[in-house]
């Protein structure tokens, strides 16, 4: 899976937040910096199959590292 679509993206969010107790707070100030790490048309983090589903990872160096 070289990317998330719009429902997958919704889905893994989904699952993140329940493993996360159902909220996780976000501040502005981390939502800016991670907005600004994607600046240049990288996404900023890499997307893996695995045998039993997704491995999520932030891409190291500043751009999307697609497998």
């Amino acid at each position: 899976m070289r990317y998330l679509s719009d429902v997958n993206l919704r889905a893994v969010l989904i699952v993140l937040i329940e493993q996360a107790g159902g909220n996780i707070d976000i501040t502005n100030a981390n939502l800016y910096d991670a907005m600004l790490r994607s600046e240049g048309g990288s996404d900023g983090f890499r997307v893996e199959e695995t045998a039993t589903g997704l491995r999520l990872s932030i891409a190291s160096g500043g751009g999307a590292e697609r497998e």
